[in-house]
């Protein structure tokens, strides 16, 4: 762990997103629920003030107001397994959200989610334009390789007896399939089975952990996963969160403040 940012190294902002002055009782309410900003969260990590940008009281008072409750969340996709790890497989790796929901929407609409199905129908699906809400045309990306890693997680023959009766045996078994990766066996994880044991680590997450102080910088994602998991859920149990729900909160903010977190982050590597 890195410890806890400087006060110079994070944005400050009188209050972490926009209120009526009717909110302002319930916030003062909030406030009362976290510790003195000098407290120690974790060894060598404090906690901040929640008015400070990406600090943990900052994530701690962004859950309390969320109004998401401290029990577990519905987070699936779909209403199948199956389909799960199908919607999930199409997302993820800079892919954007929207795009790889409307992907799967459009294999679901046409009935493709199924063993049987031809790799060109998969093909042919994902390789035609996507339209949005607000006329753009989007494609998607990868869509051969994609279709490739759909095509041969439906031709399984061990898809009648997936071990879903524990969510880490779940998680390994997710791991055997092509294009799936730590990230992606614990995102279907975290949605199939509102498993607290396993943490969604994208790139959002991760710059929300090296700015509060529980990643360090020079962490590879890729070889030291389940090390930075372990952290990440030791954060979350300090917060006396659910990683889940704390997961759903931090991606939205962060995709939110993109260009913001960058900036932070930048100003951190100067320090």
């Amino acid at each position: 762990m890195i410890g806890s940012p400087s006060l110079n190294s994070i944005t400050y902002c009188r209050l972490p997103f926009s209120v009526t002055l009717q909110s302002i009782p319930t916030l003062r309410h909030l406030e009362t629920f976290l510790p003195n900003e000098d407290c120690e969260l974790l060894p060598g990590i404090k906690w901040g003030h929640y008015c400070q940008l990406y600090t943990p009281a900052f994530w701690k008072f962004m859950y309390l107001s969320s109004g998401i409750p401290n029990e577990q969340t519905y987070h699936r996709l779909s209403s199948t397994v199956i389909e799960e790890v199908v919607a999930c497989l199409l997302g993820g790796f800079g892919m954007p959200a929207e795009l790889g929901i409307a992907a799967f929407k459009r294999l679901q609409d046409e009935n493709l989610i199924d063993p049987g199905t031809p790799f060109s129908k998969i093909k042919r699906a994902l390789s035609k334009p996507f339209m949005f809400f607000d006329g753009s045309h989007k494609r998607y990306r990868f869509y051969n390789q994609k279709s490739k890693y759909v095509f041969n997680f439906l031709q399984r023959d061990d898809l009648n007896s997936i071990p879903m009766d524990d969510d880490l045996k779940f998680r390994n078994w997710l791991l055997t399939i092509d294009g799936i990766g730590p990230k992606t066996a614990s995102w279907v994880t975290r949605n199939w089975l509102q498993s607290e044991n396993v943490a969604i680590l994208d790139i959002h997450v991760l710059r929300a952990g090296i700015i509060a102080g529980i990643f360090d910088v020079d962490h590879d994602v890729s070889s030291k996963y389940f090390e930075l998991e372990i952290n990440y859920l030791s954060f979350c149990k300090a917060l006396d969160v659910l990683p889940s729900n704390m997961d759903a909160i931090i991606w939205n903010y962060m995709k939110k403040t993109n260009k913001l977190a960058l900036k932070v982050l930048s100003s951190q590597d100067s320090i």
